[in-house]
């Protein structure tokens, strides 16, 4: 009987569990969404028992698709990052609605921070500027917003952990409570040196050890399945959905490069096994850690606003009504007709870690049409990718072609604008839910079935876009735009 691999993948808007051969090759799976839950502006949460639900349902139906015995032997997990719970370790029961990682409630707490040190005061150690982005903020937030909370940390009944260990503590027989090394490197709590949480860290923040999972390496063993359909089979890998992409491209050799373009965009270089820290705006963050063996270490660029901008477009704004008569403007115009779209609905994130830059549109004039409209909006998620893809090469990583997935690199017109803009190759791979095919991967790894040459072998290119056009006198124009954007103040 065929060896078959499953990855559950819990994301931002929904959770997916997939089964795969050793090949990558999706044989079956099932999805559902989740409730996004906005209680305030800029609050974004989700409700860790839906996920929880929606994840065993997911498992169970993707069962049931495959009609026949099959052997599945290793499950691996991958997660969006930063997304904190809180529950009681007795009852198993969540304080609150998960906080998720583009929430900004934190904002006030991360500019207090701000007007004792500068932005870059933790990075030495985690990697991570000062920013609502990352879970430290989010934790310490819940302890100063729910008493019951607070008193349970106090007294060890409560547990923190990101979306992966909420689901190994509730999936496995054993209730382990344990993350990975690259989820807990988004967490602004682990010293990158170390791989372990850092005692001034936790001091600073005032999360006591015993409330924190135990960091393991990413192909570990988290535990054996509770679900009657697998029964037993071992959780063997825990990755962060961005890492999770990253060996779904096969990333594994320096310079190797990525952007997964979904709601946000999130950009990774790997840079080996030395830790390096940019002074060009980009996070140090683990890329992955075998069992037994030295991690190894990214640059990651983080951009705040991708599938959200154009939701924003399509819904709020009414611009467009379908992708066809958004990728359309690429024809019908050819420019912008001097309009830039900086998508700053909450800061920006890499290269300028700016709380308070403003969403802004200029440029406008009588000329202004809604196609330039439409074609600012596509550009503008290219050139925050350039403006990544140049702090990555400022910071001594030489870039020759990227790797892309997500639901944005499915437009062609939107690609092929990339690969103009950034002048940089883009690979688009046959497998195209690259994170869900990187965690079963990894877990095929952690199973000794599959090796780093393997995964090379699985992926397969189904399309290359190069430039063709150059961009450099309109992205000097997106700098300027992007002044304004940073420069603008909100009165109080």
């Amino acid at each position: 009987m065929q060896s078959l691999i499953g990855s559950i993948d819990s994301s931002t808007t929904g959770t997916r569990f997939t089964i795969c051969n050793l090949k990558g090759e999706q044989l079956s799976y099932h999805y559902v969404n989740h409730k996004q839950i906005t209680p305030h502006q800029g609050w974004l949460e989700h409700d860790p028992i839906e996920i929880l639900n929606n994840t065993i349902e997911c498992i169970k139906q993707a069962y049931k698709k495959m009609n026949g015995e099959h052997k599945l032997v290793a499950i691996g997990v991958t997660n969006q990052r930063e997304t904190v719970v809180a529950w009681n370790k007795h009852t198993g029961k969540p304080y609150m609605n998960a906080i998720v990682w583009s929430d900004t409630r934190t904002h006030d707490i991360c500019q207090e921070y701000l007007n004792k040190y500068p932005k870059n005061y933790f990075q030495q150690k985690t990697g991570l500027p000062i920013n609502t982005y990352f879970s430290s903020y989010k934790l310490q937030w819940m302890m100063e917003n729910n008493q019951i909370l607070k008193d349970d940390v106090n007294s060890g009944n409560a547990l923190f952990g990101t979306i992966d260990c909420w689901l190994v503590w509730n999936l496995t027989k054993e209730q382990n409570h344990l993350t990975d090394v690259t989820n807990a490197s988004r967490t602004n709590l682990m010293n990158l040196s170390t791989l372990q949480w850092d005692q001034e860290l936790l001091i600073q923040f005032q999360i006591p050890i015993e409330c924190l999972p135990v960091i393991k390496a990413s192909n570990s063993r988290f535990g054996k399945l509770k679900i009657e359909e697998y029964e037993g089979v071992e959780i063997n890998s825990v990755l962060g959905d961005q890492q999770a992409a990253a060996i779904g491209h096969a990333l594994f050799n320096e310079g190797d490069c990525k952007n997964t373009q979904g709601s946000g965009l999130f950009i990774m270089a790997n840079i080996g096994q030395e830790i390096k820290i940019s002074e060009y705006g980009l996070l140090t963050t683990v890329l992955y850690q075998k069992e037994n063996e030295k991690a190894v270490y990214a640059f990651e660029g983080a951009v705040e606003s991708g599938g959200q901008l154009f939701n924003w477009a399509k819904d709020k704004m009414q611009w467009f009504e379908s992708w066809d008569q958004l990728s359309q403007s690429t024809v019908n115009t050819e420019d912008n007709g001097g309009v830039y779209i900086v998508p700053a609905f909450s800061g920006l994130f890499t290269p300028y870690w700016n709380l308070n830059a403003s969403g802004t549109i200029i440029g406008l004039s009588y000329y202004t049409t809604k196609d330039h409209l439409r074609r600012a909006i596509l550009e503008s998620v290219c050139y925050r990718t350039k403006d990544v893809i140049k702090a990555m090469e400022q910071s001594g990583i030489k870039i020759n072609k990227i790797h892309v997935d997500g639901g944005l690199t499915k437009n062609k017109e939107l690609m092929q604008l990339q690969a103009d803009i950034t002048q940089k190759k883009l690979v688009y791979p046959e497998i195209i839910e690259s994170t869900a095919s990187g965690a079963a991967m990894f877990a095929g790894m952690g199973s000794k079935l599959l090796t780093e040459e393997d995964i090379h072998q699985n992926m397969k290119v189904q399309q290359i876009y190069e430039g063709k056009k150059s961009y450099e006198k309109e992205y000097k124009q997106w700098e300027l735009a992007i002044n304004c954007a940073l420069m603008f103040k909100k009165l109080e």
